[in-house]
């Protein structure tokens, strides 16, 4: 009987301990932890709009013999002159070494790496393209996939630039044009012809949000207002204001500080916002107006005509889900339209 008892006592103490083993490294671990730094995390390509561009650049650099080796060095090369032919029947990723200007329509599913400006004509279509120069599409242009020039980047009037769009100079975007995240020292929408709407010219004088009805002092140089707010036009607010309703920025009135809104935002004819702009709904610009940003929506974004959004020596953002700028429209930074955005013309 004593030995059926030390049988069934032997079974469970293996069975215990086959149970056990699995856990021992995981209590050793939490004991005394040997992984305590923080992971590696290599360069994000869902943030950084030019990381399709630097790992191509880093490709061709490799191929040339100008950079170490990526693994990824599969080319053809383009010839000085290339016909329709060369770009269409292409098998791998183009390379041009010299320039290539041309009057036609140039159309490649490959992408394209190119060592000077690419000018190519009305109706051209790219997937990927890279220039150490400009780009120049004609009207009707389009970029499916993404696009960068170390220059300047001009898409025609009727044109798409998808995804991403970026320039070490500036980004110039036609008419009609349809776009989702762009980024450059400079972005302007439209013609910029010079046609646009005459500056706002005012006699400003101060003011204080503590004037405001239900104005309510949270700190020194912060406001809150529980439902719809109005300033009034001409005016100078220092300070920031949170408003639980809708905010309307009277013509020519300058905030300097910082402004936040649940239901919307009206930054009237030629008025200014030295700050950023947070908004929870939809976001109305005005013509002429000026905002430091960053410029944020959870719904839409509009932005008339000359209006400016950021500082040449202190770029910003622009993000909504939909972003319309009409005609004559700059922009220092980003602009990110998480669906879609367009330039509508005045």
């Amino acid at each position: 009987m004593s030995e059926s008892y030390l049988t069934y006592a032997a079974f469970a103490l293996v069975c215990l301990i086959l149970l056990t083993l699995p856990f021992v490294p995981a209590f050793r671990e939490w004991r005394y932890p040997t992984d305590l730094a923080a992971l590696p995390v290599s360069a994000n390509y869902t943030s950084d709009i030019d990381h399709f561009a630097r790992r191509l650049h880093a490709d061709v650099s490799a191929k040339l013999g100008d950079g170490p080796s990526t693994g990824y060095e599969d080319f053809e090369f383009l010839p000085v002159q290339p016909d329709a032919g060369d770009w269409k029947g292409a098998g791998k990723r183009l390379i041009a070494r010299a320039s290539i200007i041309d009057s036609d329509a140039i159309l490649s599913k490959q992408p394209v790496y190119v060592r000077g400006d690419l000018h190519a004509g009305a109706g051209s279509a790219f997937s990927a393209v890279y220039a150490t120069g400009d780009i120049r599409l004609g009207p009707e242009g389009e970029i499916h996939d993404w696009a960068h020039a170390d220059g300047v980047l001009r898409v025609g009037r009727n044109g798409i630039a998808l995804r991403r769009v970026s320039a070490g100079v500036a980004i110039n975007l036609g008419n009609e044009t349809w776009f989702e995240r762009l980024h450059a020292p400079s972005l302007h929408f439209g013609s910029r012809d010079g046609s646009g709407p005459e500056p706002y010219t005012g006699t400003l004088s101060d003011a204080s949000y503590a004037d405001l009805p239900d104005a309510v002092q949270q700190t020194p140089s912060l406001f809150l207002i529980r439902g719809n707010c109005a300033l009034p036009p001409d005016c100078i607010y220092r300070g920031s204001l949170v408003v639980t309703g809708f905010l309307t920025i009277g013509m020519g009135t300058r905030v300097i500080g910082d402004i936040k809104a649940r239901e919307g935002v009206s930054i009237g004819y030629g008025a200014e916002v030295h700050g950023a702009v947070t908004c929870e709904k939809r976001v109305y610009v005005f013509k002429q107006a000026r905002a430091w940003g960053p410029l944020v929506s959870e719904s839409d974004v509009l932005i008339g005509a000359g209006a400016v959004i950021g500082l040449p020596d202190a770029q910003t953002t622009v993000t909504a889900n939909n972003i319309i700028v009409e005609d004559g429209v700059t922009v220092h930074g980003t602009v990110w339209a998480r669906e879609i955005g367009m330039v509508k013309a005045a």
